[in-house]
């Protein structure tokens, strides 16, 4: 019976070990982001999920092209300077690639575990809703969320929680400021007049009940 677990157990690391090798990868050499693509149509920004590996050496690289069980692109970026090695990019995009990779990475990811956690809620909501709908203000929020960690290495500095990211100020107006000029640009000219309509005599309602609370 030993034997037989022990079989098992060795199986299960081999199968393993190269997805934590390759996280731990992720983690050092890679990125985890939402890419703003191309305007459709109706004027909104398409939001889409990317991890990317780089690195000079050739060897590592095939490695992990074996390893991948999914499609990717791949490319070759010049340095600046002839001392410096050819890059080598590895770019995985798009939800039907990403969302069983990201699952499979995700529990041994360290460094960059919360950008993983906070795509791959991304792809929830997505995957959850109307095919095509709109993005809502909390998606917005996370793809802010995730250029604010890039940005300030949140991670490095201190353990924080998806809810505190999300919520602080700088995610919270822009995810709020792109999703307000998102919509007026679905409008109808019309619609954007009545949106500004209803805006100004938002505003001045405000004023006046401030004026009022202060008297």
């Amino acid at each position: 019976m030993f034997f037989l677990i022990l079989i098992w157990y060795n199986g299960c690391m081999k199968r393993d070990t190269s997805i934590i090798w390759l996280a731990g990868f992720i983690d050092a050499d890679g990125c985890i982001r939402l890419s703003k693509g191309w305007k459709n149509k109706k004027g909104q920004y398409s939001l889409v999920p990317q991890i990317t590996v780089h690195n000079t050496c050739f060897r590592t690289m095939e490695h992990i092209v074996d390893i991948l069980e999914t499609d990717f692109q791949i490319f070759f970026k010049k340095r600046n300077s002839d001392k410096h090695s050819e890059m080598v990019n590895i770019n995985i995009m798009g939800i039907k690639r990403i969302y069983p990779f990201l699952v499979r990475i995700l529990p041994y990811l360290v460094t960059k575990k919360m950008e993983g956690e906070l795509l791959k809620k991304f792809m929830d909501k997505r995957l959850s809703g109307t095919h095509n709908r709109p993005y809502d203000n909390e998606e917005y929020k996370i793809y802010f969320a995730l250029k604010h960690i890039k940005k300030i290495r949140n991670l490095r500095d201190y353990t924080s929680n998806i809810e505190k990211i999300l919520n602080e100020d700088i995610v919270r107006t822009n995810a709020k400021s792109l999703e307000a000029a998102e919509t007026s640009a679905r409008l109808t000219e019309e619609e954007k007049k009545e949106w500004a309509r209803n805006l100004v005599s938002k505003y001045r309602w405000g004023l006046k009940s401030n004026n009022a609370d202060r008297k």
